[in-house]
């Protein structure tokens, strides 16, 4: 066995990943079209990672882009709808009865479930703490 560090070889995905980072440094304006075409050339002959890495090595790694969270207006809009609707159809005797009776179970479920909800929140607390490290 050899005493000297070996180089990783390159899989098919690993080329293509280097062509597809070339080609969008290009495309900001950082290589050239000779440079593209030879750059992209020896990508397409590497064997090993370290002739990957050696042909993107003066150009800027960039993180790729954050997917954009779209806000919620469809289910917003959808809520609206469905309050209006309750408003409308249901009579409020209904409406009063049931905001009760839901208060009155809430009340309940943590009167049960108070001894149980302490421990299971410092437990999942430090879940969290110990994931995120």
């Amino acid at each position: 066995m050899s005493i000297l560090p070996r180089d990783v070889r390159a899989s098919d995905h690993d080329r293509e990943t280097a062509v597809s980072l070339l080609k969008a440094h290009f495309a900001d304006g950082r290589l050239t079209d000779d440079e593209l075409a030879w750059r992209t050339d020896a990508a397409y002959r590497a064997v090993g990672m370290r002739d990957l890495a050696r042909l993107t090595s003066d150009l800027p790694r960039s993180r790729p882009p954050r997917p954009r969270r779209r806000p919620p207006y469809v289910a917003l809009g959808i809520l609206c709808l469905v309050l209006a609707l309750w408003m409308v159809v249901v009579p409020p005797e209904v409406t009063v009865t049931l905001a009760l009776v839901f208060s009155v179970l809430a009340v309940l479920a943590a009167l049960v479930l108070s001894p149980i909800w302490i421990p299971a929140l410092l437990v999942f607390v430090a879940w969290r703490v110990i994931k995120t490290r």
